[in-house]
């Protein structure tokens, strides 16, 4: 596992395709066995296990996934303009070299 750059993280551990499982978790109790293999207690650590969905935008925050259609969708528009700009200057060419093939 990469270190982290921020002191508070969540790292997603697996994802639930298929199965029994798929469709979710049913309610109830569950029993977690977590093996002690990096100690956090010298340094004031926590260690928590969190039971999340995540999205076709993300996990917690959907900043980066909203930021990510902003974007693509600014440059679609921009595209669009630009090509109209560069089809409306093509034709006002050509009736300029043609205006100076007949002189």
């Amino acid at each position: 596992m990469r270190t982290a750059a921020l002191p508070t993280f969540r790292k997603l551990y697996a994802r639930i395709r298929q199965g029994n499982y798929s469709a979710g978790l049913p309610s109830g109790a569950y029993r977690v066995d977590i093996a002690y293999n990096y100690p956090v207690r010298s340094f004031g650590g926590h260690k928590l296990l969190v039971f999340s969905n995540v999205s076709w935008m993300g996990g917690k925050n959907p900043f980066l996934g909203i930021a990510y259609l902003v974007v693509g969708s600014l440059c679609v528009v921009v595209g669009f303009v630009m090509l109209a700009v560069y089809i409306r200057h093509q034709d006002q060419d050509q009736d300029g070299d043609n205006d100076n093939d007949e002189e």
